[in-house]
Formats: C-alpha cells, sequence, structure tokens
C-alpha cells in the first residue's frame, strides 16, 4: 500500500505548501494541457494531463496548474459534477452558496448523492474550506454508491457492524470520526486513497490538485467495476460480515460437511483444558504469506515484511487473532498456549513495530505474567497455519469452524 500511494510520493510537498485560498469568484481557467508548473518529470503529470483533456480539472489563465495548491469544497464540487455531468439537480438549502460560483456544482452534486447535506451543520456549507481526507473519502464513496448499489451495501454493512476492523493507524489510536471509517474502508479497498509512508491515513489532513488529478482517474476506473472486482474491499466486507477474511483472500472453504464457520463462534466461550482461563475469538484476520511477498488488505497492519521475511515463500498463511480472555490464574501468552488448542491460543506475539505503528492491543512479552487472575483482557496476537492443513476448533457450546481447501481433505490442525 505505501509504495503505490499517491499521497506518500507528494508528502513532503503537502506538508511545506501554503494553502491556497480561493475567492469567491470564479476562477479564471484555461483550457490547456500543456503548464508552465508542471513539466513532463512531475509525478502526477500523466494525470493532470489526462484530466486536463477531458475538461475535469483545468489551468489557470496564467498557464499554470498549481499542482501543490489544496482543493476546496466548491472546487472538489466542480471535479465530481464534471464527471458526473448529471442534469439533475437539487436546490441547495446552504445559506453561504446561493451565489457562489460553484453552484450548479453543489447542486448537482446533492442531487447525484455525492454531497450529503446531512454532513453538513447550520445549513452551512464553506465552499472554501479545503477538503479533508475524510470528506474527500465520503464525497468519492457516495459517488460510487451513486453508480453501483452495490457499494452503497458495503458502507452499510462496514457502518452497521461491530467486527468492522479497517487497516489505518487511526483506528486504535484514535483522530477519526468513527462514522467515517466505513468510507475510508471502501477508499483503501478500491485503492482511491491510501496512507502515507507511516500508513496513517490523516482523515483531518488535505489533497492537493496534483493528487485529485490521480484521484479522479481511478474513481472513473472503479465507477466501471463493482465491489467483487476489489479483493481488498472484499475482505473488509468479509470481515464486517463474519469477523475473518479466510474465504476472501484464501484457497480455503467451509467443510462441505457444515460444521460452521468462524462467525459461529466469535465471541463464545472456550475453556482452556490446561485450566488457565476462559477464551473467547473475536476477529481471524489472514495475511497470505505464502509467496515472496505478502498479501492481503491487512498486511502492513499486522505483518512486517522486512523483519519477518523468513516466513514468506513458505506456503504459510498468517492469522492473527483477536481474543477476549479471563485468566483464572496470573498467566502469560506461553502458559496459555502450554496444552491449548492452537486456535484459540496463539502463539507468537504480534511484530513489535506493528503493536507501535498501529497502537494494537497485545501484550509485549512472551513469557512474563502480563494476564492477572480475573482481570478481563482484549488482546491480538499471532499464528500461523501451512496451506492445506485444516483449520478448525469449537467453542464449549458444541459451536464450531472449520475450514478446507476444496476436494482435499487436508491434514488436522490439532
Amino acid at each position: 500500500m505505501k509504495k503505490s500511494s499517491i499521497f506518500a510520493m507528494t508528502l513532503t510537498a503537502s506538508l511545506i505548501t501554503p494553502a491556497i485560498v480561493i475567492p469567491m469568484a470564479t476562477p479564471v481557467e484555461a483550457s490547456t494541457t500543456n503548464f508552465k508548473d508542471v513539466p513532463s518529470s512531475h509525478w502526477a503529470y500523466k494525470a493532470i494531463t489526462e484530466v486536463a483533456k477531458k475538461g475535469l480539472v483545468t489551468g489557470y489563465s496564467d498557464g499554470t496548474y498549481k499542482p501543490s495548491a489544496q482543493v476546496t469544497r466548491a472546487e472538489f464540487a466542480t471535479f465530481l459534477s464534471r464527471v458526473f455531468d448529471s442534469k439533475d439537480r437539487t436546490t441547495a438549502k446552504f445559506t453561504d452558496v446561493s451565489s457562489h460560483w460553484a453552484i450548479d456544482a453543489i447542486q448537482e452534486g446533492l442531487a447525484v448523492g455525492f454531497i450529503q447535506a446531512s454532513d453538513f451543520t447550520n445549513n452551512k456549507f464553506e465552499p472554501n474550506k479545503p477538503m479533508t481526507r475524510g470528506e474527500m473519502s465520503r464525497w468519492l464513496a457516495n459517488g460510487l454508491a451513486s453508480a453501483n448499489p452495490e457499494y452503497a451495501k458495503a458502507i452499510e454493512e462496514m457502518a452497521n457492524s461491530s467486527l468492522t476492523l479497517i487497516p489505518i493507524p487511526e483506528f486504535y489510536k484514535g483522530g477519526v470520526n468513527k462514522k467515517d471509517l466505513p468510507y475510508i474502508g471502501v477508499m483503501l479497498g478500491t485503492g482511491l486513497l491510501s496512507g502515507y509512508e507511516d500508513f496513517a491515513f490523516k482523515p483531518n489532513g488535505n489533497t492537493t490538485r496534483a493528487e485529485v488529478a490521480t484521484i479522479l482517474i481511478r474513481f472513473m476506473d472503479a465507477m466501471k467495476k463493482s465491489p467483487k472486482d476489489f479483493t481488498g474491499l472484499e475482505e473488509l466486507r468479509e470481515v464486517a460480515k463474519t469477523g475473518t477474511n479466510i474465504l476472501t483472500l484464501t484457497n480455503y472453504e467451509q467443510s462441505p460437511l457444515k460444521f460452521g464457520g468462524y462467525e459461529d463462534v466469535l465471541g463464545k466461550r472456550h475453556t482452556y483444558l490446561n485450566d488457565t482461563g476462559v477464551a473467547t475469538i473475536e476477529h481471524a484476520i489472514f495475511v497470505d504469506t505464502t509467496g515472496s511477498t505478502a498479501k492481503g488488505i491487512f498486511k502492513d497492519m499486522f505483518f512486517n515484511e522486512s523483519r519477518e521475511a523468513i516466513s514468506l515463500n513458505r506456503n504459510a498463511y498468517q492469522i492473527y487473532y483477536e481474543y477476549t480472555l479471563v485468566p483464572s490464574r496470573d498467566v502469560s501468552i506461553s502458559s496459555i498456549r502450554n496444552g491449548s488448542h492452537m486456535h484459540y491460543a496463539s502463539k507468537d506475539l504480534v511484530e513489535k513495530t506493528k503493536i507501535e505503528q498501529f497502537k494494537i492491543p497485545s501484550p509485549k512479552s512472551y513469557s512474563n505474567n502480563d494476564f492477572k487472575k480475573g482481570e478481563k483482557y482484549r488482546y491480538w496476537a499471532a499464528n500461523g497455519i501451512i496451506n492445506g492443513t485444516t483449520i478448525d476448533g469449537s467453542a464449549d457450546d458444541g459451536s464450531r469452524f472449520y475450514y478446507v481447501l476444496p476436494q482435499s481433505k487436508g491434514e488436522h490442525s490439532n
């Protein structure tokens, strides 16, 4: 994710470039694809040229494009309105745009649905306010939903589930409006927006005109596709529905004997036979490490490819379990694992740099008795499974998960 991020490539420029204040009057634009401040060596040259040719984002009368200028709400409404080119309009009830140059684009946005009046307070649109990445996520996701109802379903699934997990540091660290998480999920899942070098999404950060050029190209491509065309988005949807991404990311399927899946045991008690306590599985997140590079939308959240290279290319998956644990005595992860079912007692800690980057709740010690008798803990731990090995386990009430490779008996995991 970080290598392909358009924001990682422009982070320095974004941080040092002062905001450009857009006047209330209509910006003076010029129809050209050759801008004196966008040389062919510019990282966004191709995208800027393409959006200029399509008339989506035009330059200024002085022959510039201003690639480092921040994008305002009025501008972004205009850009998206040109993408949709809809004849529908909904009267804007905002009190600060009646005579604004972007009023027509705003009314088109309301009609199409990429602008939602409910997202604004006091009937003010604040058209000259720079767009935040969180706001942009909402507009783009709503735009996709207006083009394909399946995107609306994806948003709803992530919005209404307690299982939703979005792989950004802000998920645990804070600094993100929880209502924005489903929209950010659509952005990450489709690749429309991605994180910075430190994987942070920075929902309150702004976006430049150069970045927007690339986003619009990707957006128009995504509009032609369904969510099922994006593996990352399908992983996020599966997690929101079942607590795992196993069926989307791997070749595993639920047993034809219909024993059940992870969703059948989530939150249900499993008493350790070694008398160390009672645990429940809350999530089971897979990262594909069967090849020479890690795959899956959660790879950067849990797996450190440089530090854990030994796990690559060994025909195995990494599994990251989130557990709730109530110990019956003071115990460590090592104590719990000793004699317990492997899927209810993972053998490894999450790699420490990932714990720090994403603030993942996880013990920092393998052998210390960090879990105290009678206390309730919720934490992540790491496991692994050889591709083809049966994945199964059961809760105290007999509920069971059981996964195998198609037409393969596999090898029992206990």
